[in-house]
């Protein structure tokens, strides 16, 4: 009986940390200047493993347009496009450098009194129990202490800071909460807060631009030239667009959710990715995006048609566009506008033989809500 009650209420005591600076993931490179050109790295990497697919036709029963369709309908020439996507990451990594000039390595070291005073918080939330107990008339702490010897983790949830505890020694259930929230609720909360605050930004920001005819004439139209857009045009924009509607809103939601170095390096590689799937032209059966909430490859060429431009203004969800009503989702139309596109692009020019695009594409807008 003593050991089950000790080993239910086992406590930690306080540690004693102490800070230092956190290696770089890359000897010479700060994790600073890391996150600032991993996605341009990633960018260049991934729009070349596509631009290799569409030079030599590989998996070409998976585009969604024929080839020939980019050089017949496409209002910009690939060399244009590359200057414009050189010059956006240029924009991108050199804003970054000015934002972070003279930023510190990340200190660690903390993480034992971090997870010590996160414990000791839960211990503070754990007293609602015990007072709610009591309200109903319940000796929470008699209770606690009957139960401690079949079901330890039951008794310090009752027990709160009733029991004998000392108040600033935390048990080993408030260590594991804890350590739980700091290692996974918390980064993942930020992920999402960062996420939410780029998805809004961006859906608002690019729907504005549809809405306003000035804007849309003045900056983005320019990147409505790609009628079929292709895995390195996916960033190709007026310098406006890319600087307020794109570089700006992933500072503000870095700042907003407290990114990390490392933090930003997920996030911007993940988003980077998400951006090329976008514009790739390509729609495969194992697309993880697609997957998750409909907005993929097919979603956002439905975009990029002359047909489609009021529609599908969400970047990484669907939850903006399927909650404002602005989510396309006629299949049966959309299938036949692609088909009369095609008819038209064949009118200037037959399609090399064999040349095939999506054929399932009414199925892909199916499964995917909307994709």
């Amino acid at each position: 009986m003593a050991s089950n009650n000790t080993a239910a209420f086992s406590t930690s005591p306080s540690p004693t940390c102490t800070l230092v600076p956190q290696e770089p993931l890359l000897p010479g490179v700060s994790d600073n200047v890391l996150a600032i050109i991993l996605p341009t790295i990633v960018y260049a990497v991934a729009a070349a493993f596509f631009h290799i697919l569409d030079t030599y036709g590989i998996f070409s029963n998976h585009r969604i347009h024929p080839s020939e369709e980019e050089l017949k309908r496409n209002h910009v020439t690939k060399w244009e496009c590359l200057k414009s996507v050189v010059r956006y990451h240029i924009m991108q990594i050199s804003i970054g450098l000015v934002l972070n000039h003279g930023s510190s390595p990340a200190m660690i070291g903390d993480e034992a009194c971090r997870t010590h005073t996160t414990a000791l918080a839960f211990r503070s939330l754990g007293n609602i129990v015990p007072m709610f107990l009591t309200s109903l008339g319940i000796d929470a702490k008699r209770l606690s202490l009957s139960t401690a010897s079949t079901s330890p983790t039951f008794a310090q949830f009752l027990a709160g800071s009733t029991s004998t505890i000392p108040h600033d020694t935390p048990t080993s259930l408030e260590l594991a909460l804890a350590r739980f929230t700091l290692d996974y609720l918390y980064p993942a909360s930020q992920y999402a807060l960062a996420l939410v605050i780029v998805d809004t930004w961006i859906y608002f920001t690019h729907r504005l631009c549809h809405v306003n005819r000035t804007l849309y004439r003045l900056v983005h139209a320019q990147h409505h030239r790609l009628y079929v857009s292709y895995a390195y045009g996916a960033v190709y924009a007026h310098w406006l667009e890319s600087l307020f509607l794109d570089i700006l809103s992933f500072v503000i939601a870095g700042e907003v959710a407290q990114l990390s170095a490392r933090q930003s390096m997920v996030f911007g590689t993940c988003a980077t990715i998400k951006t090329i799937s976008d514009h790739c032209g390509y729609v495969f059966p194992w697309d993880p995006t697609r997957a998750v909430n409909g907005n993929g490859a097919v979603f956002h060429d439905l975009h990029h048609q002359s047909w489609g431009l009021k529609y599908n203004f969400s970047t990484y969800t669907t939850f903006w566009d399927n909650l404002l009503g602005t989510t396309w989702a006629d299949r049966e139309a959309a299938t036949k506008r692609y088909q009369r596109a095609r008819d038209m692009t064949n009118k200037r020019g037959p399609l090399a033989p064999g040349t095939v695009s999506v054929v399932g594409i009414e199925k892909a807008i199916a499964e995917g809500k909307g994709d």
